[in-house]
């Protein structure tokens, strides 16, 4: 049998819950999964057995006999408890759970829940802290050098298809365009191609189309001979001529003007140019790759961009995904901005509730965010860790409310009856009024939902 943790070496678990069958539930289920389990049916006995065992993670009840679920977690915190504490919630506690994170539990789970959901966030809470203190795989590690030295590669397959692909067509010599949101790496894609191709001793040339001043744009670009206009006291190369047998790389081409856009197609199909103010044409020996956040189809059918200009790119496309699309990739990331904040600040560590955030967090800047995040924190960090307070507050209210969102029209139904219960208190004819069924209705929907203690 191969485990579910075999690949991040299986942790310890400690449950404690009064009920019976919940204990037998997760001890069965998670020890078949390769985790050591141990459970205790009060707070008591619960905390007995931590005083010589060490537990990854802790399941513990907020309603419990005598000694409540909150008193132990006030109590693991008192002993600076390094266990990652989930409580086990009711419908009548969620407020409880609430208030238990901010006591300094890592999360909650509500009755009744799904063994998928409890395994998925162990794997998950067990590889952020590890990752955290260092642990990366072996195979995690070995991908980033085989990418490229001094590039810091990510694991996830959305990433290792990228690059493959960068890695065929780097010695293929034609033309590439990379698309994906900003911030997500197009120029480091680029210049990985560059590296990858047998052009990489020579110049690599960047051109930032959103720059480019239009006046200027022509003679920035293939250049202008002495006196091709009013200041021009002598001749000058242009960005395409500098990049001779190198790479130029056109960063959010989308942007190009379109009075621009006809030369810059026919530089695209015969390498060839002519200078400002000459009548000499020129010609070039460069690999062009191009990048874009744009819908260039889109583009080209509102008429922003030429129709035969875009048949001209589009031709080899490497996707770069957002990094809400494999956030895998942001545990390593962070811990790579954070050990390699600049000549300015020093390595810092980062708490496993912080990266738990930003894994969480949905980055719409990606990667260039991430970077901009962690380099703030760095730089106004007191102690030699990162940790939730010194993460921004949005990125922070993320991070508490993500247990509340459902995930299907049942999942909204459930959550409704839910607060409305709550609201009256576990009335079970107020709450029927308050929704709008009757009370045998409301009967039902507690029973289909197990919502009752």
């Amino acid at each position: 049998m191969v485990y579910r943790g075999e690949q991040m070496k299986r942790g310890r678990i400690l449950v404690i819950d009064d009920e019976k069958n919940i204990r037998h539930l997760l001890k069965n289920e998670l020890s078949a999964e390769g985790y050591t389990v141990v459970t205790a049916k009060s707070g008591e006995e619960g905390l007995k057995v931590l005083t010589d065992q060490n537990f990854e993670i802790i399941f513990l009840d907020i309603r419990l006999p005598e000694m409540s679920g909150l008193d132990v977690l006030r109590n693991l915190k008192l002993k600076s408890s390094r266990s990652d504490i989930i409580m086990i919630t009711g419908y009548g506690d969620i407020g409880t759970a609430v208030e238990s994170m901010k006591l300094g539990a890592r999360d909650y789970i509500t009755k009744p829940f799904k063994l998928a959901e409890i395994l998925a966030l162990i794997e998950q809470i067990l590889n952020q802290n590890r990752m955290s203190e260092g642990i990366a795989s072996q195979q995690m590690e070995g991908r980033l050098v085989a990418v490229d030295p001094g590039f810091v590669g990510c694991p996830s397959s959305a990433m290792s298809k990228v690059y493959d692909m960068v890695e065929r067509v780097g010695a293929a010599d034609v033309t590439v365009l990379i698309q994906g949101e900003t911030g997500v790496g197009k120029d480091v894609i680029a210049r990985l191609i560059h590296n990858w191709s047998p052009r990489k001793s020579k110049p690599f040339v960047v051109v930032d189309c959103g720059l480019l001043n239009q006046n200027l744009a022509e003679s920035e670009l293939y250049g202008h001979g002495k006196g091709a206009f009013s200041g021009a006291s002598e001749m000058k190369l242009g960005l395409v001529e500098k990049s001779h047998q190198g790479t130029i790389f056109f960063d959010e081409i989308g942007n190009l003007e379109p009075d621009m856009q006809k030369k810059f197609l026919r530089f695209l199909e015969t390498k060839k140019f002519r200078r400002v103010g000459e009548t000499k044409e020129r010609e070039v020996d460069a690999r062009t790759i191009l990048a874009t956040n744009l819908d260039l189809k889109d583009a080209a059918q509102r008429g922003v961009l030429r129709t035969d200009l875009f048949y001209r790119m589009d031709v080899i496309t490497i996707y770069v995904p957002p990094l809400r699309e494999r956030k895998e990739d942001i545990p390593l990331l962070a811990l790579h901005f954070a050990k390699n904040p600049g000549s300015t600040n020093k390595p810092r560590k980062i708490s496993r509730e912080a990266l738990a955030a930003l894994t969480d967090y949905a980055w719409p800047g990606n990667i260039r965010e991430l970077r901009s995040v962690i380099t703030k924190a760095t730089l106004f960090l007191k102690s030699d860790e990162i940790n939730l307070n010194d993460l921004p507050e949005h990125i922070v209210i993320n991070q508490k409310t993500k247990m509340s969102a459902p995930e299907s029209l049942e999942d909204l139904e459930r959550d409704h009856i839910i607060r409305i219960l709550q609201q009256t208190g576990g009335n079970q004819s107020s709450a029927a009024q308050i929704l709008g069924i009757n009370r045998k209705t409301l009967y039902k929907k507690i029973h289909k939902y197990r919502l009752f203690n």
